[in-house]
């Protein structure tokens, strides 16, 4: 699997640059505060529009600027895990995961048992009512992957994913997520402040500075 960003798009004090090709695999997106990582793997998803450039995932054109192709995030296969999680908070867990599912097109008599699965896999047994007010931040994430990985997305963005939890926990969640995309393959893109975390999980790195994108071998 290949993803080709070659995109530029104006900023408030800079124009970002951001031009570079993934693979199979989890790599690294590093750069200072308000440098563009974050704004880098929006436009992938589609959730803000670039100025100009390309986006191809497997050969199938994501944004053109200049042929007016500009898919909507819901055609894309490109699941996002934003910083905070972002759980709907009037929906219980097993709503939030329904929502990844239901992206995912499978009919009504398979969703009990798909549900069942996930719930399973992502050890939230007994947590299948509550609200994400009443999660502690490891249990949030396991749902917010939960219903992304759901979905079955052949990219997967990860936006500062462990920024919001305790340090006791890091660790082993890193490991689990570590595990779970392993297990799910594709392409994966993180964005982390923390270079130990980056070097810890993946394999190849980039780094955004003076508002382009280049590829480092370390950070």
């Amino acid at each position: 699997m290949k993803l080709e960003v070659d995109i530029t798009k104006k900023l408030k004090e800079f124009t970002l640059r951001s031009q570079f090709t993934l693979q199979d695999g989890l790599t690294g997106l590093v750069g200072a505060s308000g440098s563009g990582k974050s704004m880098t793997m929006k436009c992938i998803a589609g959730l803000e529009l670039p100025d100009s450039g390309r986006i191809v995932l497997d050969d199938k054109v994501l944004f053109d600027s200049a042929k007016g192709i500009n898919l909507p995030p819901q055609q894309r296969k490109i699941g996002y895990l934003f910083q905070g999680y972002a759980l709907f908070p009037n929906m219980n867990v097993q709503e939030n995961i329904m929502c990844g599912l239901q992206a995912k097109g499978l009919a009504q008599d398979k969703l009990g048992l798909a549900m069942a699965n996930i719930i399973e896999k992502f050890q939230l047994q007994g947590l299948e009512g509550r609200y994400p007010r009443q999660l502690s931040g490891g249990q949030k994430q396991r749902v917010a992957l939960a219903r992304l990985l759901a979905a079955e997305p052949k990219v997967i963005l990860l936006d500062e994913p462990f920024a919001a939890l305790d340090e006791d926990l890091k660790e082993e969640l890193q490991e689990n997520l570590l595990a779970l995309l392993t297990e799910h393959g594709g392409v994966a893109l993180m964005v982390s402040h923390n270079k130990h975390e980056l070097r810890k999980m993946c394999s190849n790195f980039y780094k955004i500075k003076a508002g382009s994108v280049e590829k480092v071998d370390e950070i």
